[in-house]
């Protein structure tokens, strides 16, 4: 299993954070997602084998830009 650290510095309640944190929890090799509170950043342990970390950050790229719009 391997994480990566992630900023969210664009998202600013609570609620957005939550949407954010549940839609990445549901993609295939995301097996923890954690939202570091203060930081503005997220952590996602996930398995290398069924998804790649450039993966990851499109993914959620397309969850903040869908959360604002």
């Amino acid at each position: 299993m391997k994480m990566i650290e992630l900023a969210l510095n664009e998202v600013a309640c609570s609620g957005c954070i939550g949407k954010i944190k549940r839609g990445m929890q549901k993609y295939c090799g995301v097996e923890k997602v954690k939202i570091l509170s203060g930081s503005g950043k997220i952590q996602i342990s996930f398995n290398e084998k069924m998804i790649q970390s450039e993966v990851i950050k499109r993914n959620l790229y397309k969850l903040t830009f869908r959360t604002f719009d």
